[in-house]
């Protein structure tokens, strides 16, 4: 009986640890003002936000989690202007959140 008390208050301690260091990390990127598409503009400055994040994650002594599928997940908020040519110019921010174990 002791036996099976002491297995069960150590997994309950366990699993307590393991929810309280499981945390999201925000991460926020800007590509700053860059001739190229709204899509590949978007694509990058998700992509450097998710670097921050899971750089963060890394910094606090855990592990990013990888995103499901391959998949980037964040947002993107494009802006544009011309250039003195007329050429697209586009500067994205972005924002993606890392799992972090």
């Amino acid at each position: 009986m002791k036996r099976a008390l002491g297995a069960s208050a150590f997994l309950a301690a366990m699993s307590v640890g393991v929810f309280a260091t499981a945390a999201e990390y925000p991460g926020w990127g800007d590509t700053g003002w860059v001739h190229t598409s709204r899509r590949e503009c978007c694509n990058s400055a998700i992509a450097i936000a998710i670097d921050y994040s899971a750089q963060a994650c890394v910094n606090s002594g855990g592990v990013p989690r990888p995103f499901r599928d391959g998949v980037q997940r964040g947002t993107c908020q494009p802006q544009w202007d011309q250039d003195s040519a007329g050429g697209m110019l586009y500067r994205c921010y972005g924002e993606a959140t890392t799992w972090c174990r």
